[in-house]
């Protein structure tokens, strides 16, 4: 991997999605705060930003990331996330095929994948991804246009699914105990963590319940 440490997608606990319009601080300090709070990997996610704005910030989530084992997912964006040599790709069901993904990155990079059901989760483990995102789990803001699948869900793809996979959409500190109790080992968090006033101590707070 980049960063010069060796940890797979399985060793990941507490997944922290950053959007630039969330966030209330510099992006550095977002991003610090947020490795040092206990984040296992770090997704830029920024849907509407312009592909040479996206690659100027892709470069300093790498510089961040890469002085620390946190992994570095780059959403959407293959050739930007081969350019900055990200240890990773998330992708949507919308997005492009998993095969082309794994041909632009090469097959030593963690590739994502969306999934709402369990036929798109089944999908994505046959097609090779790394992990699965589950959800949105309840609704969310950063996801509004996709119905909140529930906890149903993800009791299904715990008994069924092998590969890793990641409870995503509306998580907060109050609702993040019915996850756990439905399975979810692994959590994927975006407003409640960047959008909090302390984001270094929320960060924490979630990373303490995912290691027990």
């Amino acid at each position: 991997m980049a960063n010069g440490f060796y940890k797979t997608f399985s060793d990941v606990k507490l997944y922290v999605m950053i959007s630039s319009h969330l966030i209330k601080k510099p992006l550095r300090e977002v991003l610090q705060d947020v490795i040092e709070g206990g984040a296992d990997a770090i997704q830029m996610r920024e849907k509407t930003m312009s592909d040479s704005e996206f690659l100027i910030m892709a470069h300093e989530f790498r510089k961040v990331t890469e002085q620390s084992k946190t992994i570095f997912i780059v959403n959407d964006r293959a050739e930007i996330a081969k350019k900055v040599d990200a240890d990773g790709l998330h992708i949507g069901q919308s997005d492009i095929g998993l095969y082309t993904a794994r041909k632009i990155l090469g097959y030593d990079k963690i590739i994502g994948v969306s999934t709402h059901n369990i036929a798109q989760a089944r999908m994505a483990q046959q097609a090779g991804a790394d992990y699965i995102g589950v959800g949105p789990v309840f609704s969310s803001t950063t996801k509004s246009y996709e119905p909140a699948v529930g906890l149903n869900y993800v009791k299904q793809v715990r008994k069924e699914i092998t590969i890793p996979f990641v409870a995503v959409g509306g998580i907060n500190l109050s609702n993040i105990q019915k996850v756990l109790h439905a399975g979810g080992r692994r959590v994927a968090i975006c407003s409640a963590i960047i959008g909090s006033e302390n984001i270094l101590e929320v960060t924490r707070s979630f990373k303490d319940l995912l290691i027990v």
